[in-house]
């Protein structure tokens, strides 16, 4: 349809130009039959009339031509950079609404909202959100199934990250992986993580009664929350190419959200300390992560205050 559309609008760009270069022929046409077949008075005479109405008639056209011919190149560039323009919006729109909610989308396409193409330092909050079992349950349904169901459980895990101004940065298999504060910052992004988190929780639940009343196994998760610098940026070779978050950050809350157990919401102490005025927690064992020398004071977060 829009190849259409575009296919029409050059067409009609082609014959106005070809309207206009008729008309000069013409004009230009007549004027040079009127100098050779003439044989009458100068040539300036010759050229542009007799009398006076005569001059300023071929003047007048021949102005007119010129501002015609102008406007309609004018228009013709303002249309096709128009087109081009919307063209570039279409896709910048497409590719960042995988990623931030449509309101946030819309400013990055308006110029409102600026991401770095290049690697920035930021301070953000990384939210993993697991099923737990997957594995089991993969085995036993069928494919078609599977799928469906991922893409209605990621469905309403995607609307609470959206309410809650997240930006779903991949899904891995059966996890996904949330930032706040790349590539938009809040001052509060570690309590926007943590309420979405526990809004997950609650949603999981009514996800899980359809299922049950439907005869189907309810789903578990695990998600594990983490505060600190990260680089944030786009990811890539030259061909494909998306926006990421990587650094220790990353990989420690993407070691809580593994040690978390079904409906538990972890969150380590970076995490803790912005959060704690806001929900509820109960300090565990400190966990002692792969890659890590020294244990991570971690909190289980049980509900809002």
């Amino acid at each position: 349809m829009k190849r259409n559309r575009k296919n029409r609008v050059t067409f009609t760009d082609q014959m106005v130009l070809w309207g206009f270069g008729i008309a000069v022929v013409y004009w230009l046409l007549d004027s040079f039959m009127s100098i050779f077949l003439s044989q009458e008075g100068a040539l300036l005479e010759r050229i542009f009339g007799p009398d006076f109405s005569e001059i300023w008639t071929r003047l007048i056209v021949l102005c007119l031509f010129i501002i015609f011919g102008s406007h309609a190149q004018f228009t013709m560039n303002e249309r096709r950079q128009a087109a081009e323009k919307m063209e570039r919006d279409r896709a910048t729109r497409e590719r960042f609404q995988r990623l931030l909610s449509p309101g946030l989308a819309e400013m990055v396409v308006s110029g409102q909202l600026t991401v770095e193409k290049g690697g920035a330092n930021r301070f953000a909050t990384v939210l993993f959100v697991d099923i737990r079992g997957f594995t089991a349950m993969s085995e036993n349904t069928e494919a078609a199934e599977l799928l469906q169901l991922l893409n209605e459980y990621y469905e309403m895990v995607v609307e609470v990250v959206f309410r809650f101004e997240g930006t779903v940065d991949k899904f891995i298999g059966d996890a996904i992986m949330v930032i706040w504060g790349a590539p938009v910052a809040h001052a509060d992004d570690p309590v926007r993580a943590v309420r979405a988190a526990l809004n997950i929780k609650q949603s999981l639940v009514g996800f899980n009664h359809k299922r049950e009343a439907d005869g189907k196994e309810p789903l578990r998760i695990g998600m594990g929350l983490n505060t600190g610098q990260l680089v944030a940026g786009y990811i890539g070779s030259s061909q494909t190419m998306s926006y990421s978050v990587i650094g220790d950050t990353v990989n420690t809350a993407a070691r809580l959200c593994s040690a978390a157990e079904a409906g538990q919401i972890i969150i380590s102490d970076n995490t803790h300390q912005h959060v704690n005025a806001v929900v509820e927690s109960r300090v565990l064992a400190p966990l002692q992560a792969k890659g890590k020398f020294n244990p991570i004071r971690i909190y289980n977060v049980t509900g809002p205050q």
